[in-house]
């Protein structure tokens, strides 16, 4: 018997059972046989009868690392239908087209909780298309739109403002990472002459370390347009990377319809 590979993964923490699929899809590519290797999950250890501990994965939830070692005599090779079922996953997770891979969120497969809240988190950055036919922002564009206004503000003043208004704008900031805000910020500050947001020095300088505190921006009034309105053209928007494929991309043209579905206009 050679090596085995011992992989763990909290059931809970959804950044993990994404990078899970990656695992086993790079461990195939690298022709590592199902049965060398071993896995593992953990569950989130018990924090007393009044804990109401949702079973379904978030991105943002507690990895459960520290249990691992007590665990470690429950690692075991997965099934070969749930290993190919993952190998198959990551190869639609950076698919160009991701139609398969929502299809499957939709649907659901047994073994891959994830699946779900993965597409949940997903959809949010698509651009949207009415039954109407109208072009929309991305409900986590619209979101930062709303949270802007005609005044400068910093990045951590923008998430301050949203978290006094619901908090919609920070749960999926808590997933995709704080610093994905000023990074979208400069993409729409940079993405054409007549920008929808605008962006001058903030009160610390850039190079200081705070990226959340180096620029202010504001929204302009093609800005409110965009978001009251809606786009002319899926390249009002800047282009932004999503798994394999990229929203607002006139080459890869994608819009969530109102039934959750992918489409090309």
């Amino acid at each position: 018997m050679g090596p085995v590979v011992v992989v763990w993964v909290s059931s809970t923490n959804l950044r993990e059972r994404v990078g899970l699929w990656r695992v086993c899809g790079r461990l195939r590519e690298c022709r590592i046989p199902r049965k060398d290797i071993a896995i593992v999950e953990l569950d989130p250890p018990f924090r007393g009868p009044d804990t109401r501990e949702s079973a379904v994965p978030t991105w943002c939830s507690a990895s459960e690392l520290g249990t691992l070692p007590a665990r470690l005599t429950e690692a075991r090779p997965w099934p070969r239908e749930r290993y190919w079922r993952a190998v198959r996953l990551w190869s639609r997770y950076t698919a160009a087209d991701p139609r398969r891979l929502a299809q499957n969120c939709a649907r659901g497969i047994e073994g891959f909780p994830e699946l779900a809240p993965l597409w949940a988190l997903l959809s949010s950055f698509f651009p949207r298309r009415t039954t109407e036919g109208t072009l929309r922002l991305s409900r986590f564009d619209e979101l930062l739109m709303t949270a802007l206004s005609s005044e400068w503000q910093t990045p951590l003043a923008v998430i301050s403002r949203d978290l006094r208004s619901g908090m919609a704008l920070w749960r999926m900031l808590s997933c995709a990472g704080d610093l994905f805000l000023p990074r979208r910020l400069e993409h729409w500050a940079d993405h054409d002459a007549s920008a929808a947001v605008e962006r001058a020095p903030g009160p610390k300088p850039p190079d200081a370390g705070y990226p959340m505190l180096s620029e202010v921006y504001r929204l302009t009034e093609r800005g409110m347009r965009l978001r009251d309105e809606g786009l002319a053209r899926l390249t009002d928007a800047p282009s932004l990377p999503i798994a394999g494929t990229e929203a607002y991309s006139a080459s890869a043209p994608w819009v969530l319809l109102e039934d959750g579905r992918l489409a090309r206009p």
